[in-house]
């Protein structure tokens, strides 16, 4: 392995550190509710499978470990956007059944004589 490559190994993993904790707060803001911007995780996400894909198999193979586990933390990620989507399917759901009972309600007092 020559200097280089260790430089752009370390690189590498220190940008997978720091895309696992933007993985993490976004978990924990998608809890709070709030609306997630899931692009420049997309982006990070492409520049690092694009610079492990640039380094020498060894290398590439040393960071497997960690590549598994930002693979679980974007799965979990996943779950939370699932499960905050069934929600808000729910409460749409919902609200629609009491749309159509206000208006059943409406037009039968305007229908009265």
């Amino acid at each position: 392995m020559s200097q280089e490559t260790g430089t752009e190994a370390g690189a590498i993993e220190s940008e997978m550190a720091a895309l696992a904790n933007r993985l993490r707060t976004a978990r924990q803001e998608l809890g709070q509710g709030t609306i997630v911007d899931l692009d420049p995780i997309e982006r990070t996400v492409r520049r690092l499978c694009e610079s492990i894909a640039a380094l020498p198999r060894d290398e590439s193979q040393h960071l497997r470990p960690r590549l598994v586990g930002l693979l679980e933390e974007i799965n979990y990620l996943g779950e939370n956007l699932r499960a905050g989507l069934n929600e808000l399917t729910q409460l749409l759901g919902a609200a629609s059944e009491r749309r159509r009972a206000l208006s059943a309600y409406a037009s039968q007092k305007t229908n009265k004589p």
